[in-house]
């Protein structure tokens, strides 16, 4: 397919509506080529505005027929790419340009090093080598003191938030956790009574990416409840025992996260992961977890813009908004107004731990569960009793900023490190 580098000098039929084309259409506009975007497109309207983006919105026979001579771009995940090609050949047409989300964080990726390096030229900015969507910064005096960036919507940055990335990453940020980055590298075999991490997964993804595991991984389906084919000895099913696996639309990950909660093995230390995202423990690191020098391991810390707050209740990345994230720091407050008033003033800065993985010892990933459950099943009562519906995975989402402020509130209380975890590309 052709570079959208290049000059684009047809009018544009953008098929797809969502985050990709959203962001797509950005790209161009920086480019100063969307004026060249004549609508958006999509297979049926279903409800869907007559608008997206300031442009006008259409099915894609209409659109074909309204401008033939349009060059078709796709802007949507890689899964759909195959049905809509197959639809567009039916229609005697192909697209010119295939773009999904990897190869709009590829280009965006690009964007966001070249800015960085240009306006902060004293970090280091690349491609974080296990997850393709990302890019990992650090000071050049301190390499292992590592950012994580996700360019999608949030670039390109401004000069204020351009500042905020220098002072995070030049900061002090690191003090204080006891990481592991004062570890000696002195390996031990990691045992499979010293750590349990429980993998979520669907019933569609049940079989993806178990051949290899580690004996500390243990495979768990999410939303069993609703699961209705033959269960396997494999695999551990998350509505055993006092579960809330209905509710694994809302939940996400976290419904395998209570199932761990709530069965908690009789390991030294508890972790979760996704089928998609693997913990990735070098030896030191699973040296310190065998001889029990490290109690917290999180994701590296994520650089999040213009801040944690704005970016998970307003931009069009999560399904949670402001109303739920007003309603988690009152449910909040009302256990510990002190942890209430840290969590709104940290949120509003640019650090968050995402994804809810987290591997911690024994009474301190129990301890954090129950803080985390009982906000949401806070949350979920509270909407059910004034009957308002919510969207999919948003308590997943506010998962996250639980899972943030609850470690970072915590800072120094326990010996804390930052790992990476690998992200499959495709499933």
């Amino acid at each position: 397919m052709e570079n959208p580098e290049n000059q684009l000098k047809h009018e544009l039929i953008l098929y797809g509506r969502g985050l990709i084309a959203e962001e797509y259409f950005r790209y161009l506009s920086r480019k100063e080529q969307a004026g060249e975007v004549m609508c958006f497109a999509v297979t049926t309207m279903n409800g869907q505005g007559d608008t997206y983006c300031g442009r006008p919105c259409l099915e894609i026979e209409p659109a074909l027929a309204k401008f033939p001579q349009a060059e078709v771009h796709l802007a949507l995940q890689e899964k759909y790419h195959g049905e809509v090609v197959s639809l567009l050949e039916k229609l005697g047409r192909r697209p010119e340009r295939v773009i999904g989300l990897h190869r709009m964080t590829e280009l965006l990726g690009e964007q966001g090093i070249r800015e960085i390096s240009t306006a902060c030229s004293e970090l280091t900015v690349r491609r974080n080598p296990h997850d393709y969507s990302m890019l990992e910064i650090a000071a050049s005096e301190h390499p292992e003191e590592k950012f994580t960036f996700y360019p999608m919507t949030q670039v390109p940055l401004s000069p204020e938030d351009m500042a905020k990335v220098r002072s995070y990453v030049q900061g002090n940020f690191f003090e204080g956790w006891g990481g592991i980055k004062d570890l000696a590298k002195s390996a031990s075999r990691l045992e499979e009574n010293v750590l349990y991490i429980a993998m979520a997964t669907s019933a569609k993804d049940a079989l993806v990416s178990r051949e290899g595991l580690p004996g500390y991984v243990h495979t768990v389906l999410g939303g069993a409840a609703a699961y209705e084919g033959q269960r396997s000895g494999e695999l551990a099913y998350d509505d055993e025992g006092r579960n809330i696996s209905l509710y694994n639309n809302l939940y996400s990950e976290l419904t395998v996260a209570y199932w761990l909660w709530q069965k908690a093995p009789q390991t030294k230390y508890l972790g979760l992961c996704h089928y998609r995202r693997h913990f990735v423990l070098p030896a030191e690191v699973q040296g310190a977890i065998a001889k029990g020098e490290i109690d917290v391991l999180l994701t590296r810390p994520r650089l999040t813009f213009p801040s944690v707050r704005e970016y998970f209740a307003n931009l069009p990345v999560t399904t949670m908004d402001e109303l739920d994230y007003e309603t988690m720091l009152r449910l909040i407050e009302s256990e510990d107004s002190e942890l209430a008033k840290f969590s709104r003033d940290f949120l509003e800065g640019q650090i968050h731990f995402p994804n809810n993985m987290v591997i911690a010892k024994r009474d301190i990933y129990l301890d954090y569960c129950k803080f985390m459950f009982k906000v949401l099943q806070g949350m979920q009562e509270h909407y059910k009793g004034k009957g308002t519906p919510r969207p999919d995975r948003y308590l997943g989402y506010v998962g996250e900023l639980l899972t943030t402020v609850y470690f970072a509130y915590h800072r120094g209380r326990w010996r804390t490190g930052f790992i990476d975890y690998r992200l499959l590309k495709e499933v």
